[in-house]
């Protein structure tokens, strides 16, 4: 089976079960190491989904544009995964999703942890319908520390496919069937750039020490809100061994 089938059929299922409460529990396909299941979504501050921020929207999880920009995390952390699904966003939005999620980062409008808006800090594949960025800003991008190629087209307003796969310190992401993207969580190139990047409220070279130092904790991952129109759907997750 595809895994647009699957994941229609089990956002289908979602959808159903989360009617009233949009997003406190969700078909889970499967809980065992090599099979695919399906997100429960919450934050990272509270065991509920900010239906205030994102809602339901015939079968996707929508960022509702003017509302607060609360990430929303999935209730289940991993460390070496597979994790499928279709996204699209309006035009001139941003997005993405982020993975080995350590922590909250502050909330940019207040400057600090807010518990109300939680931010993620994490590893980030970039969602976004913007022109002339930075390579490392662009779609497909592991957020400011390396840049895609082979970047196929993804017009805002369609519908996308992308994939991310955490295997040990190997990292790739996928769109529309291209992998765009292979990183060496241990490599001297990623630490150079981490190193490079200023900003306070990124992962540091001390979360790659973290990681190859304890190779079993594992981390949730999360979809980004950025104030604008952005769906995701059909979302699936394989633990890998």
């Amino acid at each position: 089976m595809s895994p647009s089938a699957t994941a229609t059929s089990g956002f289908a299922s979602y959808a159903a079960m989360t009617k009233s409460s949009l997003g406190l529990c969700s078909l889970v396909i499967a809980a065992q190491p090599g099979l695919w299941e399906s997100p429960t979504w919450r934050t990272q501050s509270k065991p509920t989904f900010p239906a205030h921020a994102w809602n339901l929207e015939d079968g996707a999880v929508h960022s509702i544009p003017g509302a607060p920009a609360v990430d929303i995390s999935t209730a289940k952390s991993y460390r070496n995964f597979e994790c499928e699904f279709e996204w699209k966003i309006a035009k001139g939005a941003n997005s993405g999703v982020k993975y080995l999620v350590f922590g909250m980062r502050p909330n940019p409008r207040v400057g600090y942890i807010d518990p109300q808006v939680p931010k993620a800090l994490g590893f980030e594949l970039q969602l976004i319908d913007a022109a002339n960025l930075q390579p490392s800003h662009g779609t497909g991008a592991l957020y400011l520390y390396q840049a895609p190629k082979n970047l196929p087209a993804t017009p805002a307003d369609h519908w996308h496919r992308a994939k991310i796969v955490v295997n040990g310190r190997h990292i790739e992401h996928w769109i529309n069937g291209v992998k765009v993207l292979e990183a060496d969580l241990e490599s001297p190139e990623l630490r150079a750039a981490m190193t490079a990047q200023t900003r306070a409220d990124i992962p540091k070279p001390s979360h790659l020490d973290e990681l190859k130092n304890d190779k079993a904790k594992a981390y949730p991952i999360v979809l980004t809100h950025h104030g604008g129109d952005a769906w995701f759907r059909g979302m699936r997750i394989r633990e890998l061994r």
